[in-house]
């Protein structure tokens, strides 16, 4: 069974159960680190798991019966051997030297700089992959539904997303920050109904919502780069630029076929 090792919110692994003894040993693994593999509900302290896996002790066997000695004639003491000339007898109490064994160090990276060799190609892992599925319906879509709906489903659907993020990432700050956003533009609005004076001010207010907003965009964009990275490594990139413009639909463009991977094994 392969772990997932998670400290100080970030993510790593999978490991073998052996592995992750060695590491505790070594000293690379602490064991309030956290661990978490496919069938788990959730993390789990590391030295819990260690020690559900430590195997009980077996009960002593029992001694074996004696059997009867067979009679056996005593055998003639073999003659010892001529002394040759010069030959040197071996001085009591010498001991050839031995070598001091050195068990073979194999380098291993700490967890804070560990990436996996290869990673998994962008479309080749099995259908019904495991871990969170994320919302899948097709960017188009959303794009529709938020001009019927002047813009309110993408908020809804903006929220949704960061919602996912926060089940891949525990540390992700996406959905408080959506929410400042979604506080300062409402302040605009309360403006907007003052007095003159007070709508000079109103271009600073969105300026400030948009660099939370863009501040919340980017956070979710690390947290998907960061997981997709290392936990499920299919290789994720996206694009900062890509992120600054189209944000939510850039965003479910690629969670749409990271959800038909998980479903189909295909990207489509």
């Amino acid at each position: 069974m392969q772990y997932h090792i998670s400290r100080e919110g970030k993510t790593y692994g999978p490991y073998a159960l052996p592995d992750l003894q060695r590491m505790l040993t070594q000293g690379q693994l602490l064991p309030d680190d956290l661990a978490w593999s496919e069938g788990m509900s959730g993390w789990t302290p590391l030295k819990q798991i260690l020690s559900a896996a430590a195997p009980a002790a077996a009960p002593p066997a029992p001694a074996p019966a004696p059997q009867p000695q067979a009679y056996a004639p005593p055998q003639a003491q073999p003659q010892p051997r001529p002394v040759q000339p010069g030959f040197q007898p071996q001085q009591p109490g010498f001991t050839p030297p031995q070598q001091a064994y050195t068990p073979p160090q194999q380098p291993y990276a700490q967890p804070g700089a560990y990436r996996p060799p290869t990673g998994q190609p962008y479309g080749a892992a099995p259908a019904a992959a495991g871990g969170h599925v994320p919302p899948g319906m097709h960017w188009g879509l959303v794009l529709i539904l938020a001009l019927v709906t002047c813009g309110i489903f993408g908020l809804v659907w903006m929220f949704l997303q960061a919602g996912f993020v926060k089940k891949i990432d525990p540390a992700s700050k996406a959905t408080p920050l959506f929410c400042g956003y979604l506080a300062v533009v409402l302040l605009a609005g309360v403006f907007m109904r003052g007095s003159l004076a007070a709508l000079t001010i109103l271009p600073l207010i969105h300026l400030a919502a948009m660099v939370i907003f863009w501040i919340g965009a980017f956070s979710m964009r690390k947290s998907l780069v960061t997981y997709y990275n290392s936990v499920e490594n299919i290789g994720l990139r996206l694009s900062g630029v890509m992120t600054f413009f189209f944000s939510v639909l850039y965003f479910q463009y690629h969670l749409a076929r990271i959800a038909n991977w998980k479903k189909t094994g295909r990207f489509e």
